[in-house]
């Protein structure tokens, strides 16, 4: 006894996974684009940091990585203030490297020591605090992904 099987158009079948395959992995690098500028944004404008210059986070930056079936997002910066401000510091002093005494301004006047004391800088994980912030956005974003692949 023998059993024989005959599917008619296999072709558009497979033709229309390839298309949904195709599209299901533009609408994921769209996706993860948007999910990681969204927590930039975030992170750039809700730190508990008083800024002087913009420079912390104009060094936040947001990257898409990989292509395919692995995609990666990442978001952080490489600027040493930054990471000082978001994972903070224990107290320390600083002395001079090269010279004999440290030397800043204060009221418009010069201020020399021989060593100072710093009382370390409070951790402020707004890189962290964005990404949790986000996630429901996050997970929206990629379930209507996921939901439109059919359109």
């Amino acid at each position: 006894m023998a059993w024989h099987i005959s599917v008619d158009g296999a072709d558009v079948v497979v033709s229309r996974m390839d298309s949904i395959n195709s599209n299901l992995k533009k609408r994921m690098e769209e996706a993860m684009a948007i999910s990681v500028c969204g927590i930039q944004e975030r992170a750039r404008s809700t730190h508990r940091f008083t800024t002087r210059t913009g420079e912390a986070e104009r060094s936040i930056e947001a990257e898409v990585t990989g292509s395919g079936s692995s995609l990666q997002g990442t978001v952080g910066t490489t600027r040493l203030i930054t990471i000082y401000l978001h994972q903070g510091t224990r107290p320390h002093d600083i002395e001079p490297r090269s010279k004999k005494v440290l030397r800043w301004t204060s009221g418009g006047k010069f201020v020399f020591a021989k060593r100072a004391h710093n009382p370390g800088i409070k951790k402020d994980p707004f890189i962290f605090n964005a990404a949790d912030a986000e996630s429901g956005n996050i997970r929206a974003r990629f379930d209507a992904a996921m939901d439109d692949l059919d359109t």
